[in-house]
């Protein structure tokens, strides 16, 4: 989808470079591949979706399986300490009057998931590769909230969801051609992070642990691409 303005009338080439629609894909890509990842390599654990773990949670203690519950309490206390850190790393950083509050977030879930490849495939350790996943998975979360205007989450998809079917209502209903334009937007995204969850589940297939690689090298990527931008932005 062109990106030459915003939900709001500002050109693109006025956003910060972290609010394009372009680093929305590559984030989204992740969360669809990295909840693949976790449920097929690590236990069955969604290291995005907290929903799931939740549920499975409710499940494990319902059945008084105390040898289970821990594989899905502990990737929910890790995304719930993810999701403060990341709001104590903006206010920090944000006080310094930094401008590397997002890049700073996309190494650091490099470096985890990075970690992650080198843990081994078993019961034991999964706990610990999901609790680093699931950490890093709400540091983005709470980092990466807007692009273009739109509240855009990129870890999972039951918000966009509804927000497609909100701007379809609109559109379709209220005869607001410009909420059609937004619902082609929160589509592409749901695709987004469906085509991931497929990626990530072939990967799965071909690599074991090693799987986690491509998702390091879409952040990688991201991190490059949002630097181009800006350096592009102040020339």
């Amino acid at each position: 989808m062109s990106e030459t303005a915003s939900s709001g009338g500002v050109p693109a080439s006025a956003l910060d470079p972290t609010q394009r629609m372009r680093v929305a894909y590559i984030l989204t890509l992740v969360g669809g591949y990295l909840d693949a990842y976790t449920y097929f390599k690590r236990g069955g654990v969604f290291a995005n979706a907290q929903t799931g773990n939740i549920v499975k949670l409710g499940i494990a203690l319902s059945n008084g399986a105390s040898d289970t519950y821990l594989s899905f309490l502990l990737p929910i206390v890790s995304f719930t300490l993810g999701l403060i850190v990341a709001l104590g790393a903006k206010e920090v950083l944000l006080l310094k009057k930094r401008r590397l509050v997002r890049r700073s977030v996309l190494v650091a879930e490099i470096c985890g998931l990075a970690i992650v490849g080198l843990i081994p495939l078993s019961r034991e350790w999964d706990m610990l590769a999901n609790c680093i996943v699931s950490f890093v998975a709400a540091m983005q979360y709470e980092t990466f909230t807007t692009f273009r205007g739109d509240a855009i989450v990129t870890t999972m998809s039951t918000g966009n969801l509804r927000k497609f079917v909100d701007c379809i209502f609109a559109g379709t209903i209220r005869h607001e051609p410009a909420q059609l334009l937004r619902a082609v937007r929160f589509l592409s995204i749901i695709v987004t992070f469906t085509l991931g969850a497929i990626v990530g589940t072939r990967a799965c297939d071909l690599w074991d642990k090693a799987a986690v690689i491509p998702a390091i090298v879409l952040l990688a990527l991201a991190v490059v691409v949002i630097t181009v931008m800006r350096h592009r932005r102040v020339g």
